[in-house]
């Protein structure tokens, strides 16, 4: 049975979650369901959650914080600096020369990279998501047409709409589909909901002490950044893991995580 855990926060919604499955069997569970209203809007709580989480993860992990999962969905500091089409081509560029080798890269690449069906370029399906989404403003307003998913960008972009099934993708089976170090974020869809822009994101596996919050940071990132660009205002957060995990052992003891998760407000 799907767990759900409705909040205005991230780093609220991250508490509620991660103590459900610290009183989980083997800290694990399916279907694990974040609805988040204001993921925009930190309270002085999602703060200091976000902080506390951050100075535990980078005393336990020297090569991870809640920035650097953050980066891999959405480049939130170059889009500070950078606007489209030059953020694309800036990130592309220091991808290049920081990506490790035999490494599948990042979310964000797949987002905005991906080779054209007939070989001869690449295209960018999250600038097409945005472009989308902004004739809606002047045409016919599609409510379930923006999706980043698993299937084909270059099929899925194609119109028609017909009000549904706009895939971009994350998921890439040409390459995934034999690997063992794959994505875990599967699918990624934009609604347009009484005028706002809600986003869902779906796991198949999501670490809670490693990746989640750092993965509900950068997904609020994109999902504002989405919203400016097609000049709508942003709705829910919705974020499914499919199985969950409360990874004690990435704080290094596990009665750090839950000394931690008791002086986290909430």
């Amino acid at each position: 049975m799907a767990k759900l855990i409705v909040s205005e926060g991230l780093g609220q919604a991250w508490v509620a979650a991660a103590r459900h499955l610290a009183g989980c069997k083997q800290r694990k569970d399916r279907n694990l369901v974040l609805e988040i209203s204001t993921p925009q809007k930190l309270s002085k709580d999602d703060v200091k959650i976000i902080r506390k989480v951050d100075a535990v993860l980078r005393n336990s992990r020297e090569d991870l914080s809640i920035e650097t999962v953050a980066t891999t969905i959405f480049p939130n500091g170059l889009a500070r600096r950078f606007a489209r089409p030059e953020l694309y081509k800036t990130y592309l560029e220091l991808l290049a020369k920081g990506k490790k080798s035999g490494s599948w890269g990042t979310y964000a690449h797949r987002m905005i990279s991906r080779p054209s069906r007939n070989g001869t370029g690449t295209i960018n399906p999250l600038n097409d998501l945005i472009e989308r989404l902004l004739q809606t403003h002047t045409g016919t307003k599609y409510q379930s047409a923006f999706e980043l998913g698993v299937s084909d960008a270059d099929i899925d972009l194609a119109p028609p709409l017909e009000g549904h099934g706009y895939e971009l993708p994350v998921f890439d089976p040409t390459r995934d589909a034999k690997a063992l170090n794959v994505p875990c974020l599967s699918h990624l869809s934009f609604k347009l909901t009484d005028g706002k822009l809600d986003l869902t994101a779906i796991y198949r596996s999501q670490w809670y002490c490693q990746r989640a919050l750092g993965n509900l940071v950068g997904l609020s990132q994109l999902h504002s950044f989405v919203g400016k660009e097609s000049k709508y205002e942003c709705g829910t957060l919705t974020c499914i893991a499919t199985h969950a995990y409360l990874d004690m052992e990435t704080f290094g003891k596990v009665s750090v995580t839950k000394d931690l998760l008791a002086s986290l407000p909430g």
